[in-house]
């Protein structure tokens, strides 16, 4: 399985500093639950069979 990483630069000026601020007045919080049936796995083996049925191997 191969991963991809990047980085990206922001440069900040007066402008951006304006919007950035704006936003984070307008912003709300986001308050969310998950619905579906959640389970601790643990187990290495049947972790490994999760992992190659999704994979396809």
């Amino acid at each position: 399985m191969s991963t991809k990483s990047f980085t990206t630069d922001f440069k900040i000026n007066k402008k951006t500093s304006f919007k950035l601020t704006d936003a984070l007045d307008h912003s709300r919080r986001v308050d969310y639950q998950i619905k579906q049936k959640v389970e601790t796995v643990t187990d290495r083996d049947r972790i490994q069979k999760m992992m190659s049925s999704f994979i396809g191997k």
